[in-house]
């Protein structure tokens, strides 16, 4: 019996990966919104585990200590490997306020000795720029079903899946060196400040 695959997006070949957790099928979503990686792993299913990510180059580049975007994404390539999933990779540095404001942002938090949050409201900009619609356009590219397995607990992120009308089912905890308490504060998961290493790590 021949293994299901996963759709083809466009008239582009897609690249097969090897990572540390299995092999990766990278395809790109073109969309108006802007461009968006598709990582898939395993056997399509009918409810697969999903994780949308904004890139970060201190925590994925960098490795910066008070930034979990690298192992959450290393964590999240493990979940889609293991478990049969899509991962959506969009150019989103700072929360989709761009790497310049993100770059005024932590130089503000390091002179200043404010928050994330205070920082984002000092600058004029929202706690939470991204709706994340692009990262569920590319999702659809390949993926028609209504439930997923998400990897994050983020609720703007669970909002556009339902908006898509994609029902969350389970709610994935990855697996990642830093405490689940960081994990929240990271993606704005929980109202209140933040600390002064979040803008580094928006991946949540």
């Amino acid at each position: 019996m021949a293994r299901r695959q996963w759709p083809k997006i466009g008239s582009r070949t897609p690249v097969r990966v090897p990572t540390p957790h299995g092999e990766v099928q990278v395809q790109l979503a073109e969309l108006p919104g802007g461009d968006v990686l598709v990582f898939t792993a395993g056997e399509p299913s009918d409810v697969p585990v999903v994780r949308f990510q904004s890139a970060c180059v201190f925590g994925e580049g960098l490795r910066a200590k008070d930034c979990d975007c690298g192992v959450q994404l290393d964590a999240a390539v493990k979940a889609i490997c293991e478990g049969g999933g899509v991962l959506t990779y969009a150019w989103e540095e700072g929360r989709g306020a761009g790497i310049a404001r993100k770059l005024d942002a932590i130089a503000l938090q390091q002179e200043s000795g404010i928050d994330t949050r205070q920082a984002f409201e000092q600058l004029g900009m929202p706690a939470e720029p991204r709706n994340f619609d692009n990262h569920v356009a590319a999702l659809r590219a390949v993926f028609s079903g209504s439930e997923v397995r998400f990897a994050s607990r983020n609720p703007s992120k669970i909002a556009a899946l339902n908006r898509a009308g994609i029902q969350v089912s389970e709610r994935i905890t990855l697996d990642t060196e830093m405490t689940g308490e960081r994990e929240d504060v990271h993606g704005g998961d929980k109202p209140g400040q933040w600390s002064a290493g979040d803008l580094l790590s928006a991946a949540v």
